[in-house]
């Protein structure tokens, strides 16, 4: 007699746990992008004391993120979400020791492929792809715990990384991360399944019906992609110079890691806030709020100059900060249904890392050129109004028959 074995299914409690799993990996393989930021006067010390060589660091780590995310996405949709993360445990573990290994080019390359193309990129995309296909009733607090990952990420790493730098420095500091992080990624790996929907398919993906969009899915998808990279430039130029930005102005580098811990904190709490909130108003609505919020931030740290004032506009900085990004998937699977193929996701974030990517270099070039941040900081405040209004052209496009967006 053969037993049968039953499988796991939609909104069951393994959906809950492998969130969880997920957002964890999220947290692991998004460590090594905040090294850069904590230590980005250490490594440019090294360099010439040029800032713009970590945030080089930073803005190869996050692009390649993104161009691999649509690669790590469709490589999940024709194999399974397991392969990437087994691929990102293997290549962390190398990638740390390449990037810390030598001068500028093995930095670079350290940073580009192994940690952000093989790396990074193999965590976020394909687990929020998979995860959103194993919930119908709760699915955007489900898509919270996935967002919230990088948020986890970016708040312990830091801590992490400002109780080691003083000791064993910024190269020894990445090869830890590496191993440990890289090691745990390759274990977690095993738990992870399929979502349903695949598997009721073959293994394969059905597909999407595109004649329910509001406009061609080309420019949908398109106008999402601005939209993420204009948003992400402004939220990455005070984030990523946070820790130098204090500096200039006579705080301690642990004051700046504080401030980063604090966008980061906020936005762990902001991202169910409104994921939440994205059930009663819908996720272009809240995308458009979260706008507004980072305009507001923007628009302070232009003028400010006091502890208590980097501390306040860190708190709303972080409202928006994983928010915002989470709306773009929201956005996605309320338009294409759950046939969603898992590459779509794979270029909003593609482009949005760029943005972060691009963010993070401007800033430092920007500083380079004027020996202030301020100017770094209106440009970052021109790129968010853009996305404003962006995000409000989508919103004001007439809607077809099977589509509400609220």
């Amino acid at each position: 007699m053969v037993a049968v074995v039953s499988r796991p299914g939609v909104d069951s409690g393994y959906a809950w746990r492998l969130a969880l799993v997920s957002a964890f990996c999220i947290c692991l393989g998004g460590g090594s992008i905040y090294l850069p930021v904590v230590a980005l006067k250490e490594i440019a010390a090294e360099f010439g004391d040029r800032r713009s060589v970590p945030s080089l660091a930073y803005l190869l780590g996050f692009f390649c993120m993104g161009v691999g995310g649509v690669v790590m996405g469709w490589l999940a949709d024709r194999t399974s979400p397991r392969v990437p993360l087994m691929i990102a445990g293997v290549s962390i573990v190398i990638g740390g020791f390449v990037a810390s290994s030598g001068g500028e080019l093995a930095l670079y390359v350290g940073y580009a492929l192994p940690l952000g193309f093989l790396g990074n990129a193999a965590t976020f995309t394909p687990a929020m792809n998979n995860v959103q296909g194993w919930f119908e009733r709760r699915r955007s607090t489900a898509v919270s715990i996935i967002s919230a990952g990088p948020a986890f990420s970016g708040f312990v790493w830091p801590q992490v990384y400002r109780w080691l730098l003083p000791d064993v420095g910024w190269r020894q500091t990445l090869m830890i991360y590496g191993v440990i992080a890289g090691t745990l990624l390759f274990a977690c790996a095993f738990y992870v399944r399929p979502a349903p929907v695949v598997r009721h398919h073959g293994g394969k993906r059905p597909p999407e019906d595109l004649s329910v969009l509001p406009m061609p899915s080309l420019t949908l998808m398109g106008l999402l992609s601005a939209a993420g990279f204009c948003c992400c430039i402004a939220m990455a130029m005070p984030f990523v110079h946070m820790v130098a930005f204090c500096g200039d102005l006579g705080f301690s580098a642990a004051r700046g890691a504080e401030a980063v811990s604090l966008i980061l904190a906020t936005a762990v709490a902001s991202v169910f806030a409104m994921g939440r909130l994205s059930d009663f108003i819908g996720p272009l609505r809240v995308s458009i709020l979260c706008s507004l919020i980072q305009i507001t931030s923007l628009v302070g740290f232009v003028f400010v100059d006091s502890l208590m004032g980097i501390y306040t506009l860190s708190i709303v900085l972080g409202i928006p900060y994983i928010a915002i990004v989470q709306g773009y998937a929201l956005i996605l699977r309320q338009l294409y249904g759950p046939t969603i193929a898992g590459w779509r996701l794979g270029v909003i974030m593609l482009f949005a890392m760029a943005g972060m990517a691009v963010g993070g270099w401007m800033g430092g070039a920007i500083f380079d050129a004027t020996l202030s941040y301020r100017a770094a900081f209106q440009a970052a405040l021109a790129f968010n109004v853009l996305n404003l209004m962006l995000l409000g052209t989508l919103y004001f496009t007439p809607r077809r028959r099977a589509v509400s967006l609220p």
